[in-house]
């Protein structure tokens, strides 16, 4: 079973933070942790992508962004916040996630277009 679910990277507001995550549906995924606290955490999206494989990316991504991980202790996945400030920002994030996601749609065209051919006999 293809493991189908957004990537997303959302920013805390005010705050040198991002949540890096895979749910089924980000905007709910939103919601719950922003209503995880004692105090409403306000989040905006920076990126949400489908990709097929999820969970492998978003392992890549954490552990290309390990060294800036900053848990967020009573936050829903509070151990997958990050401070980026020293990085490339939301705009470096953005890059990671889009070259994973290019990456997908070349292997998966390899794919299709390999299977197109064995249909068509040539």
């Amino acid at each position: 079973m293809l493991d189908y679910r957004y990537v997303y990277v959302f920013k805390v507001k005010n705050k040198d933070l991002y949540k890096i995550g895979i749910s089924r549906d980000w905007r709910i995924r939103k919601v719950q942790i922003q209503d995880s606290r004692r105090y409403k955490l306000k989040l905006r999206l920076l990126i949400a992508l489908p990709l097929v494989f999820a969970t492998y990316f978003e392992k890549r991504l954490h552990k290309k962004f390990a060294k800036y991980r900053k848990p967020l202790k009573g936050v829903s996945g509070g151990t997958e916040f990050f401070t980026l400030k020293t990085y490339d920002g939301h705009i470096g994030l953005r890059g990671e996630l889009l070259k994973y996601f290019l990456l997908q749609l070349i292997v998966l065209t390899l794919i299709f277009f390999t299977i197109g051919i064995n249909l068509l006999g040539i």
